[in-house]
């Protein structure tokens, strides 16, 4: 199956129903983009967590901090 997005003038797209279902996206989950060549891979990576009371994500992303990361998320 093949789906199609728009690019919008902020970089922003709506990511496909059927893509969201396959993934079980929900509002507030966190997702990756992988890049190889000229193939995008999208991938759910945290659920969605409520807010603590300082108004921070309860997630911890440290895990993304290697120098390899860092070279691949460099032009983001």
């Amino acid at each position: 199956m093949r789906l199609i997005s728009r690019v919008t003038s902020k970089g922003q797209i709506t990511i496909p129903k059927a893509v969201r279902a396959a993934l079980g996206l929900q509002d507030g989950d966190l997702v990756s983009f992988g890049i190889d060549n000229d193939l995008a891979t999208l991938r759910r990576i945290a659920a969605h967590q409520e807010t603590g009371a300082a108004g921070t994500l309860g997630t911890d992303l440290t895990e993304w901090g290697s120098p390899a990361d860092e070279d691949a998320y460099r032009d983001l």
